[in-house]
């Protein structure tokens, strides 16, 4: 909450209540309620840096899965191979 805000609230309450001191009283109670609900919010909201963490994961995620994925169909390409050479060898 902004310095103007918290003025723009004291002034109002002050005339409601024709009385500085529990308008002063209403608007630091306003304030801690909304410093609280911030902090609360904080831990859920991600910053930038998780996300760039997150996105460098995802990219080295990506990365061992293509080389896996290479890797199995080379692998699958020689056992076909060489099952192709076995079966001529026995037929």
């Amino acid at each position: 909450m902004t310095v103007s805000q918290s003025f723009k609230i004291y002034e109002v309450l002050q005339k409601h209540f024709n009385n500085a001191d529990d308008a002063k009283l209403v608007v630091q109670e306003i304030e801690q309620i909304v410093e609280q609900k911030i902090e609360t919010k904080k831990d859920i909201l991600s910053t930038k840096e998780d996300l760039l963490i997150t996105k460098q994961d995802l990219i080295d995620r990506i990365h061992r899965a293509k080389i896996e994925t290479i890797i199995w169909i080379v692998s699958i390409g020689v056992l076909q191979f060489v099952g192709s050479l076995l079966a001529r060898k026995f037929m």
